[in-house]
């Protein structure tokens, strides 16, 4: 098994950025509601970054963005 010592662990960079959002209509948009989910590592149980904790608001800007983009996809 390939471990790393808490010394390597504590120099890690991660490759995460520190927040994801939603991609609606081709672009990075933060959740309606504010709201994030951390995402934690269950290595040493520290943030690993954030992600978008979407409700229905956020899927009818993604329908309303699809819904607007529909024209060009058969083409």
């Amino acid at each position: 098994m390939n471990e790393m010592s808490p010394l390597a662990i504590d120099n890690y960079v991660s490759p995460f950025k520190t927040r994801y959002d939603n991609f609606i209509g081709g672009k990075f948009v933060a959740p309606v509601n504010g709201r994030y989910f951390q995402n934690i590592t269950p290595i040493t149980g520290q943030v690993v970054c954030e992600v978008a904790r979407s409700d229905a608001a956020d899927v009818e800007l993604a329908l309303d963005a699809a819904h607007a983009a529909k024209g060009a996809w058969g083409r």
